[in-house]
């Protein structure tokens, strides 16, 4: 998933320093993997992949994949590493919709692991190639979605903003590394990321006055 920073106001943001901009509250995070979790449970075909409606549909530490037993049958979703954001420059402060200003928003990175996980090979094909459809086809998540199914936070992000996953696949050294990790055997799965996911700051940004007058230090020579 990746934030779209035009809806999001990033776009805007770097052009008006001060320019109005509605970003996601610290518990952003949580909010992307439960709701992604929510809506693919909501789409789930569980007679088709021959699951009980008991399957899990977990946002899970990378822990609970690597315990010496496997865990139930469902689908995983672990949060394995986290980045700022890349972007041009620093972020201008945000000013919300009462007019106070704030300090820069931090732009993260959110890298996920979706992995299903089933009792035999052929099922955990069935159950990865629905996911890897569902996920291709599942659209960017508007921020009054992704509130939803947020479980006690109703209001994480603006429902003006919004969120897009996108396959970010692992280069084959870091699945190896994966693979040795997990003792009770590697399922296939998919590694995705959701981009420039802004996280609020609440502290207000110190401002001077407003500039009225420059001197340039420039004085005509005086004519002896």
């Amino acid at each position: 998933m990746r934030a779209n920073a035009p809806i999001a106001g990033v776009a805007s943001s770097l052009a008006d320093p001060f320019a109005l901009t509605v970003m996601a509250r610290y518990e952003a995070i949580r909010a992307v993997g439960e709701s992604v979790l929510s809506v693919m449970r909501d789409a789930c075909p569980f007679a088709e992949l021959q699951l009980g409606t008991d399957a899990k549909f977990e946002f899970a530490f990378f822990n609970t994949l690597v315990a010496e037993s496997p865990p139930p049958e469902g689908f995983y979703f672990c949060l394995w590493r986290v980045g700022i954001g890349g972007t041009p420059r620093r972020l201008p402060p945000r000013r919300d919709r009462t007019g106070q200003v704030f300090k820069p928003s931090l732009p993260l990175d959110l890298y996920f692991l979706l992995l299903p996980v089933a009792s035999s090979a052929d099922k955990q094909a069935l159950m990865l190639g629905w996911a890897l459809r569902f996920m291709n086809e599942l659209p960017a998540l508007s921020g009054e979605t992704i509130n939803r199914y947020t479980k006690g936070e109703p209001t994480v992000f603006d429902a003006t903003e919004s969120v897009e996953l996108i396959a970010d696949p692992l280069a084959t050294a870091d699945y190896l590394a994966l693979w040795d990790r997990v003792k009770t055997g590697f399922q296939a799965g998919m590694t995705y990321v959701a981009r420039m996911v802004l996280i609020d700051s609440e502290q207000p940004e110190a401002q001077g006055r407003l500039v009225t007058e420059r001197d340039f230090g420039l004085r005509k020579a005086s004519v002896p």
